[in-house]
Parts: structure tokens; C-alpha cells; sequence
């Protein structure tokens, strides 16, 4: 086993002195590229519009609502809790891609 393994160092390093490559890492490689599909384009765009939407509700509520009832502050409170989900949905989405 140890006979394999240094023969695949020898390889490795003969195949960098023909290249041309010496003193150079050999297992560098170039950044993977990440393909953007049609899906993710769509997910990822309906998750943003969902987001904005609550927070722009949110908002409203927030500022022009004088005096809010009780059904105010809990729709309020719920565009507020659908807006920070919509954002870690996008965190996630974008995390998820980086690592494939």
C-alpha cells in the first residue's frame, strides 16, 4: 500500500515537471461555477417579491395606522415575523447554492 501511494507522489511529481510547473501546488484548481437554473431563478424571485411585500406591510401599518386595534398589531406583528423568515429563505437559498 505504502508502494502505491508513493508512487502516485512520484507521478504527481513528474507530471509537474513536464507541465513545465515546479515548486507549485499541484492540486490547486480553478473556482467552481455555480449554474443558476430557471427554478431557483423563479423560487428565489417569488421568495424576494413575498418578503418585500410583508415588510412594506409592515411598515404601513406601522407608520399610518394612528391608533392600531389589536387585529392591527397581530397582522402587524405577522407581516413583521413573514418578512424575517422571507429573508433567511434567501440566506438559505443563496447558501445552498454556494455549496453545490
Amino acid at each position: 500500500m505504502s508502494e502505491s501511494l508513493a508512487g502516485s507522489a512520484s507521478d504527481a511529481a513528474a507530471n509537474a515537471s513536464a507541465t513545465g510547473v515546479q515548486g507549485a501546488a499541484t492540486d490547486t484548481a480553478a473556482p467552481a461555477v455555480t449554474t443558476v437554473t430557471a427554478h431557483f431563478k423563479l423560487v428565489f424571485l417569488c421568495v424576494t417579491v413575498i418578503t418585500l411585500l410583508t415588510l412594506v406591510a409592515s411598515l404601513y401599518i406601522g407608520i399610518f395606522v394612528e391608533k392600531p386595534t389589536e387585529a392591527a398589531k397581530s397582522a402587524m406583528d405577522t407581516c413583521s415575523t413573514l418578512a424575517n423568515l422571507g429573508f433567511g429563505a434567501m440566506v438559505g437559498l443563496l447558501g445552498g447554492k454556494a455549496v453545490n
